[in-house]
């Protein structure tokens, strides 16, 4: 069960005491940055060191500096707690693929104004085989089946621990009428640079429902592949490196 309480601002969702506790040192800076994987203006990823213990620590600061985003927040929870709280159904569900946070730091008025997510530091290997693929996509589908998608389905969104492999990087989101999302992302594991490489057919291992969510889904993936597409994110790119909110 997901608790909430209130610190320096901050609402602090958790589910023990131990994890509200971590949240709260997170708040008060009582850590040590141990290696930052991300740092920009729209995101902020950094290993952690708190009490002797390592963890990870991530802003997803995009949802408070993208006008549209930032804008969005009014009417949503925001990144880290729509995770926590679709996670935890999930696992409820009987779906234990994904790591779950330990903690959600949310500040906010109408708009969102700061969030960070505390997870569990996992030791772990990068997916590299055929083997790996086929168990991801027994994991696709069985979470596709629940009616969840990944969002962003790609084999560097996956780690392999001494437990099994992992999905992580996901707000486990669900669709319930059509396959569209589900459908977008076995079309992104199909363009997955690993899955390329080692020839490996995601479609003939599982094939999502062909329906008018799908044809959706090819059209938007294929439409983005035009040049004048490329084009036009590589400039949104060099607008973003000038410091244009876009």
């Amino acid at each position: 069960m997901i608790k909430k309480n209130r610190y320096k601002d901050f609402e602090i969702y958790y589910k023990n005491e131990t994890s509200e506790t971590l949240a709260r040192k997170v708040l008060d800076t009582d850590y040590t940055v141990i290696q930052e994987y991300k740092n920009t203006e729209r995101n902020y990823v950094a290993k952690i060191e708190i009490d002797g213990k390592s963890y990870v620590l991530k802003s997803p600061k995009a949802e408070t500096v993208i006008p549209q985003r930032k804008l969005q927040t009014a009417f949503k929870k925001g990144e880290g707690l729509t995770s926590f709280i679709n996670i935890d159904a999930a696992q409820n569900a009987g779906i234990d693929f994904f790591i779950e946070p330990l903690a959600i730091m949310v500040k906010r008025g109408v708009l969102l104004k700061e969030s960070f997510i505390l997870m569990d530091y996992i030791e772990g290997e990068n997916i590299k085989t055929v083997d790996d693929i086929d168990v991801i996509m027994d994991m696709v589908q069985k979470i596709h089946e629940k009616g969840i998608y990944h969002g962003d389905l790609n084999t560097s969104n996956f780690i392999k621990t001494k437990e099994g492999i992992k999905i992580i990087d996901s707000q486990a989101k669900r669709e319930h009428f059509w396959h569209f999302k589900r459908g977008y992302d076995i079309l992104t594991m199909k363009n997955d640079l690993l899955t390329i490489s080692l020839g490996y057919e995601v479609e003939k291992n599982y094939r999502v429902k062909r329906d008018l969510g799908y044809l959706l889904g090819y059209c938007i993936k294929n439409f983005k592949k035009l040049s004048v597409v490329k084009k036009i994110r590589e400039i949104k790119i060099k607008l973003r490196n000038k410091g244009w909110k876009v």
